[in-house]
């Protein structure tokens, strides 16, 4: 019998699409019209949708191929900013599924970098009527009655389905949501829409049933940090890590690792594939198996070096891992699922997650 090849973590080729207020850098996507590839390995050239489409839970998880099937669950996108992005409001996921066949999209958008001047507009600082609300975004007055957030670097805002959106000014952003293209164009401030940006059928009018209209102000917020130390005992200093879950959502969990020492991640402990997308410094991905009966000299076992604006995919039948810092001043975003729960079919309510309370038991510090 032919012993199966097993997945090792992967960066993915990015592409990017520029608009007259920016650029979209997608990092990690599925949407089947537009996938990244695989850019390393024995799977090199691969689309998203192949990946998925060949291994299947191997990939994913058994958890969460049994709740997504074949869509790969989020995807990550950078954005860079320099002028002003039309509105748009994103659908949640009973609408997606009903008119779309799709999923929703709620977001964490992460700030890189911002200027003085730029803002993140999201939500209305008062409730509208719908029509008020329609005319507003025609005549491009809508700007007025949106809650306006100052960006600062570190920190994040979740934007909820149905929250009309955009960035001003000069700021980079890392975006994180469910693996959908339903972005809804409501209002373009008069400038020419690029033709690939949005669907036609993805307009003001269509959205105008799911657009939360009441006073929405996401806030500004900052991560809360779990700090796990080790003491070596030879040296007496404490090497020290930081691991900060941003946002713990059905649909996906973000966590920000301030990567100082290098980090031993069990695999084992849970049932999830992880992208690493570095947002400073410079990180160094190594399967820990090198041990591994068959595998101490595969090129797959070679450490993965992932640069700022890079994401690394591990699947889930990944052996345990480690990362590394190979520059100070290194930070990640890890983004995963959580183990979903079905909800009660009489209460409508769900058991909390699995995962939620203890998701970083997993990871652990190396030191050599």
């Amino acid at each position: 019998m032919v012993e199966e090849k097993k997945l090792f973590p992967f960066r993915l080729e990015a592409f990017e699409d520029r608009f007259n207020w920016g650029t979209e850098k997608l990092l990690l996507a599925d949407l089947g019209y537009r996938d990244t590839q695989v850019r390393d390995g024995w799977v090199r050239g691969n689309s998203m949708g192949d990946m998925m489409e060949t291994f299947l839970d191997r990939l994913v998880g058994d958890d969460v191929f049994e709740w997504y099937g074949q869509q790969f669950p989020f995807q990550i996108k950078q954005i860079s900013c320099s002028g002003k992005m039309p509105l748009r409001v994103s659908p949640d996921d009973e609408i997606s599924r009903q008119r779309y066949d799709a999923l929703g999209k709620e977001k964490l958008w992460y700030i890189v970098s911002a200027s003085r001047d730029a803002r993140i507009y999201a939500g209305l600082s008062s409730e509208m009527p719908v029509a008020d609300f329609f005319a507003a975004c025609e005549d491009g007055s809508i700007g007025r009655h949106l809650h306006a957030i100052v960006p600062q670097a570190g920190r994040f805002v979740h934007i909820p389905a149905g929250v009309p959106h955009c960035a001003s000014g000069k700021i980079e952003i890392l975006e994180v949501s469910e693996s959908s293209a339903l972005d809804f164009c409501l209002c373009s401030w008069g400038e020419p829409l690029n033709e690939d940006e949005f669907d036609p059928e993805f307009n003001l009018v269509e959205a105008l049933d799911f657009i939360d209209l009441r006073a929405v102000k996401p806030a500004l917020q900052d991560p809360s940090g779990h700090h796990h130390g080790h003491e070596d005992e030879s040296s007496g200093e404490e090497h020290r890590h930081i691991v900060e879950k941003l946002l713990a959502l059905p649909q996906f969990t973000v966590s920000r690792i301030n990567l100082t020492d290098p980090l031993h991640i069990y695999t084992e402990k849970f049932d999830s594939c992880l992208a690493y997308t570095c947002v400073s410094g410079l990180l160094q991905l190594k399967v820990g198996g090198a041990d591994l009966p068959g595998l101490k000299d595969s090129p797959d076992l070679k450490p993965v070096t992932v640069i700022p604006g890079e994401t690394v995919l591990v699947p889930a039948e990944c052996p345990d891992f480690f990362l590394a810092p190979a520059e100070k001043g290194t930070v990640l975003l890890e983004t995963m699922v959580e183990k979903r729960e079905d909800p009660d079919p009489y209460t409508g309510e769900t058991e909390e997650h699995e995962h939620c309370d203890h998701h970083h038991d997993h990871h652990q510090h190396f030191l050599s």
